[in-house]
């Protein structure tokens, strides 16, 4: 008897600890795994009961919130022309945007204190932190209003922090829909699940001249008061090595003007100074400004952005119409294809004595009593250019504004830096692209903008209207 009794207890010790051991493997070891299986239901459910946290502007109004129904919560957003960067949360397509960047504060899942777990342990609903935005609705409703019913995209920020005050595409869709209508949302050929802001890949044209201004100051290659005659590219010199027999250069956009120096050819937009200037730097030296700038390289922001490229083919700048392509791309079109965030981050810099700041969205995280959490610091991305470079620029697109094509952006007793775009979208049926981007007051700057409206027409009658709208907006709007 003693034998067999020793014996179960043996069996029952064995079977305890092989039962721990699978108990430790699959809830420890293996529940990361379990957890994301796409078959697992809990995740689901649970995310059903959190009280997910609020998203609310930069003064405090709501932009997000959820409510329960029936023991379960339901997602509702206040401003739908905001869902492009707000995104949406659901529990059949998952959270996008900023609700998926801010996923774990807005979920409660990303801080574990005392009162969480034992909340957690008594079956008590869960809530989430709040996560305030640099988004400021007032602004963004004359951003909205400024865009008009046509295609587009417009973002302000602010050159020195990298805050975003405001950020627009259109068309846009409503996250409120997103359960009812996503085969329609998702289907619809206008796309509007696409931020143009950040993810829309455009032609800058002449707004890019700008980086092609201050790379130049810098390298010594001109200065402002470098003169310029109107001529037709090619013919002559080095310009006729390789240059196709279609292909040239030439300038309308100066009526009356026959010379001018560098101030002149940036604000009257002439093609053929600026496509000089680009091939005396060369490719090398010109795609390293381009980088420096920011381009062919992801930007550092919350939500999806794509990059913004200087070419296509690899040996675009390098092969048979090298000297074409570096010249068209001197100008702002060639094969560029860029964000409108990018472009107001190459505003910023040069406001900013040539520091490019680091991007963002999430002012602070906030607990439910309003203690905050969590909150961004202001970096520098990068530096593109010096600020003697910078502060020259400046200068010369502050006279673009007083002088030239963008005095549609003109302000009353403010300074204001900018230059217009008009970019040709390859599609010669088409309207070309209305471009603006500025920054103002140019003495200390606290707005960097960028506008574009698609297939639009001019950049001096559309973008520059609409963007001096806005940044009349934004000059109105409380200091840091």
């Amino acid at each position: 008897m003693r034998k067999n009794i020793g014996g179960l207890f043996g069996f029952f010790v064995l079977a305890f600890l092989l039962v721990s051991v699978a108990l430790l493997y699959w809830q420890v070891v293996r529940a990361p795994a379990l957890l994301a299986r796409e078959d697992n239901p809990r995740p689901v459910e649970e995310a059903k009961k959190v009280t997910r946290g609020r998203i609310l502007d930069r003064t405090g109004q709501e932009l997000a919130r959820s409510e329960i129904h029936n023991g379960y919560v339901k997602r509702f957003y206040s401003y739908p022309p905001l869902s492009p960067v707000i995104g949406y949360w659901s529990s059949r397509y998952g959270p996008a945007n900023i609700e998926a960047a801010e996923d774990g504060y807005l979920s409660g899942r990303a801080r574990v204190n005392p009162q969480e777990l034992w909340d957690r342990f008594l079956h008590r609903p869960q809530v989430g932190d709040d996560v305030v935005l640099t988004i400021d609705l007032a602004l963004q409703k004359v951003v909205e209003a400024a865009l008009g019913k046509g295609s587009g995209a417009a973002v302000v920020l602010n050159p020195r922090t990298g805050a975003i005050l405001a950020m627009a595409s259109h068309p846009y869709f409503d996250a409120n829909d997103i359960e009812s209508d996503w085969e329609k949302i998702k289907a619809d050929p206008a796309r509007p699940l696409l931020n143009r802001a950040t993810q829309g890949l455009y032609p800058p044209g002449s707004t890019f001249k700008t980086v092609t201004l201050a790379a130049a100051l810098e390298q010594g290659v001109v200065t402002a008061t470098t003169p310029f005659s109107y001529t037709l590219l090619p013919p002559g010199g080095v310009h006729k090595v390789a240059w196709h027999k279609n292909d040239y250069v030439s300038c309308e956009n100066h009526p009356g003007k026959s010379s001018f120096d560098l101030s002149g050819a940036y604000a009257w937009s002439c093609n053929v100074a600026f496509s000089e200037i680009g091939l005396k730097m060369g490719p090398d030296t010109y795609l390293g400004y381009a980088r420096r700038f920011g381009l062919e390289e992801a930007l550092p922001l919350e939500i999806p952005t794509e990059i913004s490229r200087a070419y296509r083919r690899p040996d675009y700048f390098f092969g048979q119409e090298r000297f074409y392509a570096l010249a068209s791309t001197a100008f702002g079109q060639g094969e560029l294809a860029i964000t409108p965030l990018q472009m107001a981050l190459i505003s910023a810099a040069i406001a900013n004595n040539g520091a490019m700041p680091r991007p963002y969205l999430v002012n602070r995280v906030q607990n439910r009593e309003g203690q905050v959490v969590a909150t961004t610091v202001p970096r520098t991305w990068r530096i593109s250019v010096s600020s003697t470079a910078a502060s020259q620029a400046k200068a010369i697109m502050v006279y673009s504004v007083d002088n030239g094509w963008a005095s549609k952006a003109q302000i009353k007793g403010v300074k204001v830096g900018g230059k217009t775009g008009t970019a040709e979208s390859g599609d010669f049926k088409a309207r070309p692209h209305s471009w603006f981007i500025g920054f103002a007051p140019a003495e200390d700057p606290r707005i960097a903008i960028a506008v574009i409206k698609e297939f639009a027409g001019y950049g001096s009658e559309e973008a520059a209207p609409a963007a001096k709208k806005i940044m009349e907006a934004a000059l109105a709007l409380p200091g840091d």
